[in-house]
């Protein structure tokens, strides 16, 4: 018998022998437990909320080196730059946030490298991010549209945190048809993005959720030639006309359109031919990948862009990697390798366990 036997042996002796007095106390530890890694959690997600919300002041100067100090309830104010004992967090022109010179919980250091880089002032024209939830086998459904779920509860979250981030979140015809999404940011403090919904020939049912709901602005997006005078709304939401290529919309028009209606942030979740759309045209800063531990078998496949013959000419785009939960998720950066963040090439162990 090891070690770990020896003493699973004597606790489940010690729980018989006082009547479930341990076993009470233990759970009433991982309860206490759990509280403080929620409070933590919250905290962290508060802190960059509210740097997104001071990046994005018309008042706020992005060419400025600044630096803040937290107060207990989550307020920033701002410090000398030189105090660096008393700053949480700094921004430094052409680098963004960083966290200041203050012990941080390692959960609020963790939410800050993965949500940083979108907290940012609004960029000009309108940026895109995308997020594909995926098995160990390529696939986000089953054959026939089963999705729920792919990814672990972490995950989902991370994606009402994207969308409270973001500006706009995009979401293709099958995904509208076969999740019935509401797309809002529910299961986190923040406010609801505007909901983009293509569909190219106008097949979705005005019934849908998104169409129906009110609880955010809707817009649904078409083939221009299917907008006429009484044909401009989709339930409650409104209908946008898109030019289309080669049989499908312009997705790079789609964007200048976005922009121009203050949708500067652009978070595309799904479905697989959408992001695979957007990732060949190259109209991706981002894409957050996530690996769910499922084989799924066959069905919906996620990544589908047109193949190089040589191995040497695929992409291999700087890569950052989070554990949510059982879910790995990939944070690829591919925008051109002269704007990408230091910290994408920092040097990476040869074997570095997770979890």
């Amino acid at each position: 018998m090891g070690p770990r036997d020896r003493a699973g042996g004597i606790a489940g002796r010690a729980i018989a022998g006082v009547s479930g007095t341990v076993m009470e106390s233990t759970s009433a530890h991982r309860t206490s437990n759990l509280a403080r890694e929620d409070g933590i959690e919250a905290h962290a997600w508060s802190m960059i909320r509210g740097l997104a919300r001071l990046s994005r002041d018309p008042g706020f100067d992005p060419g400025r080196p600044q630096a803040f100090s937290a107060r207990p309830n989550g307020d920033l104010v701002s410090v000398a730059l030189g105090e660096s004992r008393a700053a949480d967090w700094c921004w430094w022109p052409g680098r963004g946030w960083a966290p200041g010179a203050t012990s941080q919980d390692p959960e609020v250091r963790a939410q800050a490298d993965l949500y940083l880089p979108f907290c940012g002032p609004s960029p000009p024209g309108c940026r895109a991010v995308g997020h594909l939830g995926q098995s160990l086998d390529g696939f986000i459904a089953t054959g026939c549209g089963d999705s729920f779920y792919v990814t672990g509860p972490e995950n989902i979250r991370h994606l009402h945190r994207m969308r409270a981030l973001s500006d706009g979140v995009l979401v293709g015809t099958e995904t509208a048809a076969c999740d019935d999404p509401r797309l809002t940011a529910r299961l986190v403090p923040g406010d609801n993005p505007l909901r983009v919904v293509l569909d190219r020939r106008r097949r979705l049912p005005p019934g849908l959720r998104v169409f129906t709901d009110g609880v955010a602005e809707t817009l649904l997006c078409c083939d221009r030639e299917l907008v006429r005078p009484g044909r401009d709304r989709q339930g409650q939401a409104r209908v946008l006309g898109v030019p289309c290529r080669a049989g499908r919309l312009d997705l790079r028009v789609l964007m200048e359109s976005l922009a121009h209606r203050g949708v500067h942030r652009l978070f595309v979740e799904g479905g697989g031919a959408l992001v695979s759309a957007f990732l060949a045209q190259g109209l991706l800063d981002r894409l957050h990948l996530a690996l769910a531990p499922l084989v799924i078998g066959t069905g919906r496949p996620g990544l589908r862009i047109p193949a190089p013959d040589r191995l040497v000419d695929a992409r291999r785009p700087p890569a950052r990697l989070f554990r949510m939960g059982s879910d790995l998720l990939y944070d690829l950066d591919l925008r051109p390798q002269d704007l990408c963040r230091d910290e994408t090439h920092a040097a990476q162990p040869s074997l570095l366990r997770v979890f």
